[in-house]
């Protein structure tokens, strides 16, 4: 790893830690300044789309709001993917679910997911959010296992629908300007495992790029991430790009999912809950080891949720608090401190004292 190459770019990379939230600057990303021999991360497109990076924030209900989004970003992240939102609640204008989607302080290139089962709601849809200008892609989300998008036919039941699924990605392909992409799982059961039918129904439709997750819906997210399963999808893709996601957490880990694989990016959803410097970790830095880093950082991720959510945004932030203490000692006591609070200068004040005792 070149540090004299990180220490040089760092304060200009990590200015916006000491500043007031503002907009995305592309110059605050980190740039991935230790590229390896086997290419794990490179840019990549996405149709027109060019990426940065080949690194990917995965869509997650109640984590990845915009201030989240923003933060991985400038940690790293190559594009970023919405929490998935509802077509219907789209077309019916709500303006919770549009907020929802729409972050002043976007981050580009990104991503909105919409579920459904209705190709013309989703086309509509869709179509709806193209024209707000506020994204570079539309995501279909077929993979999510919770109950109340699958009893709807949508989410990881269209998997057990392949002709429903392939008529919703050509009409949305149809209705926007800007690519289409897929995410999915292994197929409905253990014992019903379809990906890589699934797949080549998806590229036959017309999806730009494609993830799975390494999981069937039965499995929800127990387990392991069987990444046995998506060995032979590249061959299925060939020029489309494919990303992997489910279970990394590590730089070994993207070393044995292209190994395994040969997928194009990796997208990253849970193992960056509490540690969303993993990027910054895959693309060879160092810094975010520095206890004043990581409150900085954790504290910058607070105020943006405040000004994101005003003051919900104290209670929103518990999912991220309790994930970036998580393996600290005397974190229990600091959990149990602010499970409850609501004061973000209390919240600001202990975290404050708490890592002061690790530098």
């Amino acid at each position: 790893m070149d540090n004299k190459a990180n220490s040089s770019d760092l304060n200009k990379v990590l200015s916006w830690l000491d500043k007031p939230s503002s907009k995305f600057s592309e110059e605050n990303r980190i740039r991935n300044l230790n590229i390896s021999e086997n290419r794990l991360i490179h840019e990549l497109k996405i149709g027109n789309v060019k990426l940065p990076n080949n690194l990917v924030l995965a869509p997650m209900a109640g984590v990845t709001d915009g201030s989240f989004r923003l933060l991985c970003s400038r940690l790293g992240a190559g594009y970023s993917v919405s929490e998935l939102a509802s077509a219907k609640a789209i077309t019916m204008k709500s303006r919770q679910t549009i907020d929802m989607v729409r972050f002043q302080a976007q981050s580009r290139p990104y991503a909105v997911q919409i579920f459904g089962s209705d190709p013309s709601v989703m086309a509509e849809a869709a179509s709806i959010i193209d024209n707000l200008n506020i994204c570079d892609i539309i995501d279909i989300n077929m993979g999510c296992p919770v109950s109340k998008v699958v009893k709807i036919g949508a989410g990881s039941a269209l998997m057990n629908d392949p002709k429903l699924a392939s008529e919703i990605i050509k009409k949305v392909s149809a209705a926007v300007k800007v690519p289409v992409t897929v995410k999915y799982r292994l197929g409905w059961t253990e014992n019903s495992i379809n990906v890589k039918e699934f797949t080549k129904t998806v590229l036959d439709a017309g999806a730009q790029a494609i993830t799975i997750h390494g999981r069937t819906r039965e499995a929800m997210y127990t387990g392991k991430a069987q990444w046995n399963h998506l060995e032979g999808i590249k061959e299925i893709c060939k020029t489309v790009p494919f990303f992997a996601n489910g279970d990394i957490t590590s730089v070994e880990d993207i070393k044995l999912l292209r190994e395994r694989t040969n997928c194009d990016g990796f997208m990253i959803g849970r193992g960056c809950i509490g540690k969303p410097w993993l990027y910054t970790e895959l693309l060879g830095h160092v810094f975010y080891e520095s206890p004043e880093v990581r409150y900085k950082i954790i504290k910058h991720h607070l105020l943006d949720m405040l000004m994101e959510h005003g003051p919900a945004g104290v209670p929103l932030f518990r999912v991220h608090l309790f994930g970036y203490l998580k393996n600290h000692p005397n974190a229990a006591k600091v959990r149990h401190e602010l499970c409850t609070e609501r004061s973000p200068h209390e919240v600001i004040k202990t975290l404050k004292l708490f890592f002061a005792q690790y530098n």
